[in-house]
């Protein structure tokens, strides 16, 4: 069952990956053949995946890596590249070899930005079903139904969490009704389904259960959520904000620059985050929001964020404040479908 990230967030920084951009690795055909008999099935079977295997093997490679990229393995992604993206991973990867290690001079350039777009979707299609993992016959259309929730942004229907709950496997039945009854009396409110801590108990199992018999939502593909602080930093100055249903109070217009402490206290009724990030000159924070475009490094940068479900608090510590101008929003969906920043949770202010 897709927890639903909190937020479809802000995000001005370019992810600094090496060359695989969509965190797949393609196996081999052995393994999609073992996959496809009687017993076992895949989630989903990507046309053509397999026809690329060495181009998949290695950005799959390169995702999986820790270090940058190195010049020998550049080169070899471009000798193995198919002919569709060809002249695209030959420009990334040629301006990979030219940067030596600085990614901030490679992803600067625009058109390395486009081109790597063609590569990622590209990858989407080709490359994303090798990495499926065998799901046994009596768990396949739970499987299913899940990985399609996992993939839609909308919070999910009645009607698609009692299929969920009909198709559940004996393992985590119990844990899916309850987590089913939740959200179906949740309706539609984000925040108020993840405000109940019986479904933050129940879907531990549940991710566990997805992430090793579905294949969906592993680590590497979405990396693990950092657990909001509960200390400030040491020697920071602390700002009390305090989240209400639905806006920030007590964030002053103007802040001092330097380590700063922002101790986020939920009183509100429903869950909220303070996502924060620095605006660029000049940018107007509505017009940003209102724009179908993903914001570019010039225009915002991420700061942090933190999570706070009512009752509680979280910090959200920035070791060096710097002078600018500022936004917080929370990006939890609420009522009728809207983000609780399109209800009045969103603010700017000066740091000097």
């Amino acid at each position: 069952m897709p927890t639903n990230t909190l937020a479809r967030r802000v995000k001005a920084v370019a992810a600094l990956c090496a060359f695989g951009l969509l965190a797949v690795a393609c196996g081999d055909d052995d393994d999609t053949e073992a996959a496809a008999d009687d017993t076992t099935t895949t989630v989903a079977e990507a046309e053509g995946a397999g026809d690329f295997e060495e181009y998949c093997e290695a950005t799959a490679e390169l995702d999986s890596q820790e270090g940058a990229p190195t010049a020998e393995q550049m080169e070899r992604i471009k000798e193995v590249r198919p002919d569709e993206i060809g002249e695209d991973v030959d420009f990334v990867a040629d301006a990979i070899i030219e940067a030596d290690g600085d990614f901030g001079k490679v992803f600067g350039d625009p058109e390395v930005e486009e081109r790597m777009t063609a590569i990622e979707d590209w990858e989407g299609e080709n490359c994303e079903g090798g990495n499926e993992v065998a799901v046994p016959a009596e768990a396949q259309e739970y499987c299913e139904k899940a990985a399609e929730l996992d993939e839609q942004e909308d919070f999910p229907g009645a009607e698609q969490l009692e299929a969920l709950r009909a198709a559940a496997p004996p393992e985590i039945a119990d844990q899916v009704g309850v987590v089913v009854d939740a959200f179906i009396a949740a309706d539609g409110d984000v925040g108020k389904a993840f405000s109940d801590p019986t479904v933050e108990e129940n879907l531990g199992p549940i991710e566990e259960y997805e992430a090793e018999v579905c294949g969906i939502g592993d680590e590497e593909d979405e990396g693990e959520e950092e657990e909001a602080a509960t200390e400030p930093l040491e020697g920071a100055q602390v700002i009390e904000v305090s989240a209400v249903d639905f806006a920030f109070e007590g964030i002053p217009a103007e802040v001092p620059a330097g380590p700063t402490s922002f101790r986020l206290a939920n009183d509100g009724e429903a869950a909220h985050e303070m996502f924060m990030a620095r605006l660029g000159d000049g940018v107007d924070l509505d017009e940003l929001l209102a724009s179908d475009e993903e914001p570019s490094d010039e225009q915002a940068q991420d700061v942090g964020s933190t999570f706070a479900s009512p009752g509680d608090s979280a910090f959200l510590n920035v070791e060096d404040l710097t002078a600018g101008t500022y936004a917080v929003l929370c990006f939890i969906p609420g009522p009728d479908g809207k983000s609780h920043y399109e209800l009045g949770m969103k603010q700017t202010f000066t740091v000097s």
